[in-house]
């Protein structure tokens, strides 16, 4: 059968950063091509397979879309800032009972993973045929790049759903007398997972010269192998996959000042980056509108479309005061108990990292000084669930800083921006090797790859806990510190088993800021009218009724039955 195939023109786009142009992937589709065309030449090959790309871009937080939906959204990290936002469906996943069945789950990811599944498969079925005839070298890598992406689907479904569905043929892609195929056990779809992303390493590049930046090289590969060991409860393999990153050259920037610490975020192609996702600013480029949902209120306000833009969602205290505060010589918890002790200067003296993550009242920002309190331009409102609908006023206090384009050329209307996402960085790797020795109670290395994170932001190291509770308070403070926004809050808390206590019966909050002649007062505050919900069920997601309905082998997750 002769497939259409789908790929990208023109992939390659520049993206010049100061007097240093490097070239970056862009995966939007512009023209269909037959089997014939894209297996003729190396050059339509990496455009067909630079297509598949597309399903990191479909899980990266920041290409929300019109929906605005985050991962962290889902926790306590993040408030949305009124009721009806994105339909209200983050609001009222939380405030009301039995918001998520089986016939409507706004967060699922299935429908559109097996999509990117079924084109993966399409490519490893055409291998098989040998339709491919170009350098087996070159094919190589590039079905490497094929079997990571497809792994990567998998493991995106699998941490929602649980065992799913393995349709994982080389050979054939299923049709319609397949559909019928029963679940496989959430082991089995690890040990899948991981094979394939094995298998993937293998034959990927350690690195791809400039032109290239973005494709999956090595350290991918055995980057993923950690997450998903992590995530699988094999230790041991966690601690082996942390350690073969480590061996490819990869290093932590500087962090000592903010400034230092966000180029993490702002400087494409550095030696922290493992698996970056890029975007690009401007007209017929592959945007996305994280600044125009997020920004701070006024950033409108010179391209007329002030009160339209921002803050749709902002950051929670439980959020901002996770960062340390320096009082004297030594950084502490930060505690509103202590405003008096911080000489009523609750944003002064934090660690670098809260700098980089949060924007807060009076900061510096594109020229300006925010006015995040009760009547400034930017502005505070108390959440309510009625007569707020569009209201973009910030109801925590706070504007998110983290992957916000600062450059100033964003107009809201045709110019978005270009920041890009961060699927995986260094960071992450020693905070996944120290929770590994943690749970292999070899607490003395876990604090060891703490303290890393910790020294390169100036922040003393901890005293060692000798136990996995009093560890997991630490490393869920410096996994919020270092990763908030990143997309890993939600599925941390749920593996640690402890989803339900810290987000079901609680209320999140803001700070209040009163501007009071020259100076502010701060009240800490409820952001939410009511109790959250978040019941044993929500820790894992239900099977879609469309699957159940298709396919007659498929059962539902038994707390969802």
């Amino acid at each position: 059968m002769n497939k259409i195939k789908k790929y990208t023109a023109g992939l390659l786009a520049a993206l010049c950063l100061s007097a240093v142009s490097c070239d970056v992937l862009d995966v939007d589709p512009t023209g269909t091509y037959s089997d014939a065309t894209a297996y003729s030449s190396l050059d339509n090959l990496d455009l067909y397979v630079k297509s598949f790309y597309g399903v990191l871009y479909a899980n990266a937080d920041i290409n929300c879309g019109s929906s605005c939906l985050m991962d962290d959204g889902a926790t306590d990290l993040v408030k949305y800032s009124w009721y009806n936002v994105a339909a209200g469906t983050m609001n009222k996943f939380f405030y009301q009972p039995n918001f998520v069945t089986e016939q409507s789950n706004f967060r699922s990811n299935w429908s559109s993973m097996y999509t990117w599944i079924s084109k993966l498969n399409e490519y490893l079925e055409d291998l098989n045929k040998g339709l491919i005839k170009l350098d087996p070298d070159q094919v190589k890598i590039r079905t490497a790049e094929v079997r990571f992406l497809r792994a990567f689907a998998y493991q995106e479904l699998v941490i929602r759903h649980g065992g799913v569905i393995l349709r994982n043929s080389d050979t054939a892609v299923d049709g319609p007398n397949e559909r019928a195929k029963a679940r496989s056990t959430e082991e089995e779809c690890w040990n899948f997972i991981i094979d394939e992303y094995k298998k993937a390493e293998a034959d990927l590049p350690q690195s791809w010269e400039a032109a290239e930046a973005g494709r999956l090289t090595k350290g991918a590969a055995w980057g993923m192998i950690a997450r998903a060991s992590l995530y699988a409860e094999r230790w041991g393999d966690a601690v082996t996959a942390c350690n073969e990153v480590l061996k490819l050259g990869y290093d932590l920037l500087p962090g000592q000042t903010a400034d230092d610490y966000y180029k993490i975020f702002s400087t494409p192609n550095n030696k922290e980056l493992i698996i970056p996702v890029y975007f690009q600013s401007g007209i017929s480029r592959k945007q996305h509108n994280f600044n125009t949902y997020f920004c701070p209120p006024y950033d409108g306000q010179p391209y007329g479309v002030a009160d339209k833009v921002g803050a749709s969602a902002t950051p929670t205290d439980e959020y901002a005061s996770s960062f340390d505060i320096k009082v004297g010589d030594k950084y502490e918890a930060f505690s509103w108990d202590n405003l008096s002790k911080y000489g009523n200067k609750p944003f002064d003296n934090r660690e670098p990292r809260f700098y980089a993550s949060i924007l807060y009242n009076d900061a510096t920002w594109i020229e300006r000084k925010l006015e995040l309190y009760v009547g400034g331009k930017d502005n505070y409102m108390d959440f309510a669930i009625t007569g707020q609908d569009n209201v973009h006023k910030s109801t925590t206090g706070y504007i998110f800083r983290k992957f916000m384009d600062d450059s100033g050329k964003v107009n809201f209307t045709n110019i978005l921006s270009g920041t890009y996402w961060t699927e995986m960085r260094l960071a992450e790797i020693y905070l996944i090797r120290s929770e590994a020795y943690a749970r292999q109670n070899q607490f003395g290395m876990a604090y060891d790859d703490l303290k890393t994170i910790r020294d390169r932001v100036g922040l003393p190291a901890l005293t060692q806990k000798g136990n996995w509770q009093d560890y997991l308070q630490d490393l869920a403070k410096e996994r919020i510190c270092e990763l908030g926004l990143e997309g890993h809050r939600y599925f941390d808390l749920i593996r640690w088993g402890i989803a339900v206590e810290t987000l079901n019966n609680k209320r999140l909050h803001g700070v209040k800021i009163t501007k009071t002649g020259d100076g502010f007062s701060y009240e800490r505050v409820e952001c939410d009218t009511q109790d959250r919900l978040f019941p044993e069920k929500y820790t894992i997601f239900p099977i879609p009724y469309t699957e159940l309905q298709n396919n007659t082998l498929c059962e539902q997750n038994e707390i969802w039955k």
